[in-house]
């Protein structure tokens, strides 16, 4: 049995944490998992060990935020040394950083297109990630950045992981609506365009017969109602708000859409095949190429092109016979994503 501990900012709702959970679960089956968080302010997530908190919450602006690197960097090597972990695990950049200062052994799981960082971000990048023995791009495409942009030879690439049977678990009853939707999930950020999947429902044929469902929120909601307002989709665009359990949206839904610009390894579109949920995603960077494979499990449209977004939308709701075939396939498509399979991948590095 080894001690592992999985260091993340927090266990607020997000796909990063929703990964380091799964992760952490399937590592516990045969070691003792701590997680490490510098902030406990808001935690969603039940964990299979026990929840360090370090109590170093985020700073708010650039030189704040170099100063907290370090103040991070101090604490966490303090607990290294008392706990004498054989495996440390970063996951994103906010705790990668400070891991990456003080454990060279560490393991650093990257979560994002590298081409998206700050500045600021992109240089602790280059100070710190060729400290480490491994760094884990969660796909092929965040690897290839990360080698050629960043010249780091220490990358490897696993998979995030998914628990099908605990995903469908959190369904007791799909999402009740009075009419046959589909659904987008996620922060409402503009790397999420949003306002293109709007456009694109808009758009449709589809939209006279079918409602659309955004679970969450952010930043940008008042632009967005707004937009939906203009483009008279009163009732029927919804905004449901942020949900701690989005499950029951996904198995209720026709089929998901993913409108982003950029990804890395979307969860959600794993999560919905989980659920036997057909997907719409753009054909972004850097993750959803390697998960939806076109007209078997999904269909994949060229990037921030409105227009090929209506018509994917429009085929995939009138066609029974292809939602029923990319249901059909769904589940086969991410068994290569368990929590045993990756978690051994973890572990063989």
């Amino acid at each position: 049995m080894k001690k592992i501990a999985i260091v993340i900012a927090d266990l607020d709702l997000g796909g990063g944490q929703r990964v380091a959970i799964n992760l952490a679960n399937a590592l516990a089956n045969d070691n003792e998992v701590t997680i490490v968080i510098f902030q406990d302010d808001e935690i969603h997530y039940q964990t299979p060990g026990e929840v360090v908190s370090l109590d170093c919450p985020q700073a708010s602006n650039v030189f704040a935020k170099v100063l907290n690197v370090f103040k991070r960097a101090k604490k966490l090597k303090k607990l290294i040394q008392k706990e004498q972990y054989d495996h440390v695990y970063g996951f994103m950049e906010t705790a990668n950083f400070p891991t990456a200062m003080v454990f060279k052994n560490a393991a650093l799981s990257v979560h994002c297109n590298p081409r998206e960082l700050s500045f600021f971000e992109s240089i602790l990048v280059r100070m710190t990630y060729s400290r480490v023995k491994n760094v884990i791009a969660v796909s092929e495409d965040v690897a290839s950045i990360l080698r050629s942009d960043y010249g780091l030879k220490n990358v490897s690439r696993i998979y995030n992981p998914v628990d099908v049977a605990d995903v469908v678990a959190q369904v007791d009853r799909p999402h009740q609506h009075p009419k046959p939707y589909i659904v987008a999930l996620g922060r409402f950020h503009e790397v999420k365009r949003y306002d293109l999947l709007i456009n694109a429902y808009a758009n449709s044929k589809m939209k006279d017969d079918c409602d659309l469902i955004i679970v969450g929120d952010g930043e940008l909601r008042g632009s967005l109602e707004n937009q939906v307002n203009a483009l008279r989709l009163y009732g029927k665009v919804h905004f449901a708000g942020t949900q701690s359990n989005p499950f029951p949206y996904l198995a209720g839904a026709k089929f998901l859409t993913l409108s982003s610009r950029t990804e890395a390894f979307p969860m959600v579109l794993i999560e919905a095949l989980a659920l036997q949920c057909p997907v719409v995603a753009t054909d972004c960077p850097t993750g959803p190429r390697e998960i939806v494979r076109h007209n078997e499990n999904g269909l994949l449209v060229e990037n921030e092109n409105v227009d090929a977004f209506s018509e994917a939308i429009d085929r995939l709701y009138y066609n029974d016979v292809l939602r029923s075939k990319f249901r059909k396939n769904s589940i086969s498509s991410i068994q290569h994503l368990s929590g045993d399979v990756i978690a051994a991948e973890w572990l063989a590095l």
